[in-house]
């Protein structure tokens, strides 16, 4: 909270989900009059470690900031294709695997927020907050507190580009973080073809959600058509 410098209110683990999930809404819904983007965050020593190996002070997190801000802007779409190169050069003939079928199962659709959940405790959240970042443009979020550059998690700077191209394009809105997880908020991808170009971006983004979630590209495409929630996490 210190680092972040604006608005937060604190939740102590074991809270009630519910509550996070009403003042979040609550948040959002004010968010573009009052000119801030809502975020929840995780409470974790990992991730506020991975954010004092870019900046230790909230000076030198300001500075960062600028930098993410100014940097050369990302062909978001460009990236997505030579990642997509990447995956299919790798696998070869699996590739036609992993894409799969086209199918709509309710376990791969996403509606509610997970990624603050206490898995161990049923229907509690962990520690976390909920910081109003003092901008109207949602993806720069990701300049006030720099995701990734970790494993095979993009880098800061390209999540925040490819960030601002999935909510221009979207209009998804960052709305969880935690030290391995993203959550979007966004509207459902009712085009079948649309949706999924969408898994393929999102496969070039996160591959686990893909390898160690719903298993292929096409699982993910329909669950995109009823999801209002995009969820990636990184092993």
């Amino acid at each position: 909270m210190n680092m972040l410098g604006c608005p937060c209110k604190h939740f102590p683990k074991g809270s009630d989900p519910a509550k996070v999930m009403n003042a979040y809404d609550d948040a959002f819904a004010k968010r573009e009059q009052s000119g801030y983007t809502p975020l929840i965050i995780a409470v974790d020593n990992t991730l506020l470690e991975v954010v004092e190996e870019i900046a230790k002070t909230p000076e030198e997190l300001n500075v960062n900031r600028e930098k993410l801000l100014n940097s050369p802007l990302l062909d978001a779409q460009k990236w997505f294709t030579e990642r997509l190169k990447y995956w299919k050069d790798e696998m070869g003939e699996g590739w036609n695997e992993t894409v799969g079928e086209f199918e709509c199962e309710p376990g791969n659709v996403s509606k509610c927020f997970s990624g603050f959940m206490n898995f161990g405790t049923p229907r509690r959240s962990e520690e976390c907050i909920l910081a109003l970042i003092p901008t109207s443009e949602p993806w720069e979020v990701f300049a006030w507190l720099p995701f990734g550059g970790w494993n095979e998690c993009p880098l800061p700077e390209e999540i925040l580009w490819i960030a601002k191209y999935w909510y221009e394009r979207y209009g998804a809105v960052p709305a969880v973080m935690t030290r391995d997880v993203l959550e979007f908020s966004a509207r459902p991808i009712k085009d079948k073809d649309a949706a999924l170009g969408v898994a393929l971006e999102q496969f070039a983004f996160c591959q686990d959600i893909v390898f160690q979630g719903v298993g292929t590209i096409g699982r993910l495409a329909g669950g995109l058509t009823q999801s209002s929630v995009w969820y990636f996490w990184w092993d």
